[in-house]
């Protein structure tokens, strides 16, 4: 038995030494072996290359580019040099996605091979992948039925004619012609279910691409995708699930939900696959928040994913985004990426029936002070699902709707631009110019652009005040108690400072004509208050 206190020979505490030492290096070798994380490498240029605009762009993005006077043989779109891509594979463990548009190749590299890469002479930046994807959906509210209850019957109807779709309708208006990029997790059914038959049948499905498994059946994985294109156009027994029946549609698998840092690169991957097969609206009703990035980095310009959707909007192609399901999140609360994007119309959800904001829909501003969502439209709708039909929440499923609404005002105006196209949409608000962190302008009304719908601007409203407080008095002749259309319960109103920053934005419910009363006093000079109420916005300035 050995004492205690007995000290071990020094023979064998050199053998132990030897031991010790022998596996931390080989624990090091191992660790630096292993790759560290993902990365963009960013090259200095595209000096020498070939580059066929008539080989490589579908004849539809062509005419795009025709039509909005932009060069075919713009260098954005010239492949990235093969001897810089041959370079960088001898360095790194893995190169995978490579992108035109940022001149880039996706890597996965250790810190030694990323000090490797910093020193070619070709190589502008090494970049840390950013980006966590979260599916802008929440749980679905129903189980699947093949058989819709009384309450999802109202629903169906009421998810296109809350934009006054059914005067589109009237006039003929689908969406033809128009092209929509659909970017989601998997469409599983949309080769098999009824809604879609329409689709299938004129062969109206015009490309799929799978980005994980780099093949074209996309018709698997997770259902989100499906349920999201039911929204744009899909049909239930001659009622429209959403406005662009008549649309053509490309289908890019972008997500892997069980991996959080991967997908932002396949999204980026399909903008330019999109923009190579013709496409005139995106709709993404996907977001990337947390996990890589913080609340303050929602300025439109930090991620990629932003910067690809203002370079879409440069080509031609309209980006629609979900705002995200983020208001309630700690330490969050705003839009998520790339819905932070100043060219990219972000869409927040509506509650159904009030049409009010949904509790879970992220709000605005952006990190940067800039005005989002831009519009909102219902996130609770009946859509497609693997067998039959549910009722899936989110702002996933408002901003398709936004999408189809847009297909079918492309389709009335050909001949604008993508920004003409947004700046319509924003318009053709309910609730413009009226604007709140909610709910943007409101949800797009198709009445703005047919003369057979109808369109309130008159007044229904005045401010009536004196030396102590203003008042918001509705018009005697404008409404009577009840009110008939449950909308027109709501008087809209916020509070901007001198600089034009909504301070405070507020929906109360019209219970009589004297609606709202403040003090003056309440009010810093240069301070702002915007009321809407039924079709008409006015303003008073302290």
């Amino acid at each position: 038995m050995i004492n205690q206190t007995q000290t071990l020979s020094p023979v064998f505490l050199v053998i132990l030494f030897c031991i010790i030492s022998l596996g931390i290096i080989q624990a090091d070798e191992k660790t630096e072996s292993k790759p560290d994380q993902s990365y963009w490498v960013l090259f200095t240029d595209k000096d020498g290359v070939d580059f066929d605009p008539w080989a490589y762009f579908d004849p539809k993005a062509i005419k795009r580019r025709l039509r909005h006077g932009q060069s075919v043989y713009d260098p954005i779109n010239f492949p990235v040099r093969e001897d810089y891509l041959d370079s960088v594979n001898t360095i790194v463990e893995k190169a995978d996605v490579v992108l035109r548009w940022f001149n880039a190749v996706h890597v996965e590299a250790t810190p030694v091979q990323v000090n490797k890469l910093e020193s070619l002479d070709f190589v502008k930046k090494v970049q840390p992948v950013r980006g966590g994807f979260y599916p802008a959906e929440k749980l679905s509210g129903t189980k699947e039925s093949w058989f819709l209850s009384k309450e999802q019957q109202d629903l169906l109807q009421t998810q296109t004619r809350h934009m006054q779709g059914q005067y589109f309708s009237k006039n003929g208006i689908d969406g033809s012609g128009v092209r929509i990029a659909i970017f989601d997790a998997g469409f599983p059914g949309v080769d098999t279910h009824p809604v879609f038959r329409h689709i299938r049948n004129d062969e109206r499905i015009v490309a799929t691409y799978d980005f994980h498994n780099n093949r074209q059946d996309v018709f698997r994985a997770n259902v989100h995708g499906t349920m999201v294109m039911s929204a744009v156009g899909g049909i239930k027994d001659s009622i429209p699930m959403g406005l662009a029946t008549g649309a053509e549609f490309l289908l890019a698998r972008t997500e892997l939900l069980r991996e959080i840092y991967a997908e932002e690169k396949y999204w980026l991957a399909a903008m330019e696959w999109a923009d190579r097969k013709g496409a005139d609206i995106i709709n993404s009703s996907l977001g990337y928040i947390y996990h890589r990035y913080f609340p303050d980095q929602m300025d439109g310009q930090t991620s990629l994913v932003s910067q690809a959707g203002n370079i879409a909007a440069r080509k031609g192609i309209l980006v629609i985004n979900a705002a995200g399901n983020e208001r309630l999140r700690e330490n969050w609360g705003t839009v998520a990426t790339p819905a932070d994007a100043d060219s990219v119309l972000a869409v927040g959800a509506l509650d159904y029936p009030s049409l009010l904001r949904a509790a879970y829909s992220s709000p605005g501003p952006t990190a940067d002070g800039r005005l989002k969502p831009n519009l909102s439209a219902l996130g609770t709708v009946v859509a497609a699902n693997r067998r039959g039909f549910s009722t899936p929440s989110g702002t996933s499923f408002a901003s398709p709707l936004v999408a189809g609404f847009a297909a079918c005002l492309l389709q009335m105006n050909p001949d604008w631009t993508s920004m003409q196209l947004f700046n319509a949409l924003e318009r053709s608000g309910r609730l413009y110019p009226y604007f709140d962190l909610a709910h943007g302008y409101g949800t797009p009304q198709a009445g703005n652009f047919l003369s057979d719908a109808p369109v309130f601007s008159a007044p229904t409203f005045d401010f009536s005040e004196n030396e102590e407080e203003i008042k918001v008095i509705i018009r005697q002749n404008v409404i009577t108690f009840p009110f008939e259309d449950p909308y027109d319960l709501y008087v809209f109103y916020h509070i901007q400072n001198s600089r034009g920053e909504i301070e405070q934005y507020y929906v109360v419910r019209a219970n009589q004509h004297e609606v709202l009363s403040f003090r003056k006093n309440d009010f810093q000079p240069g301070q702002k208050l915007l009321v809407h109420f039924k079709g008409f916005t006015a303003s008073r300035v302290f």
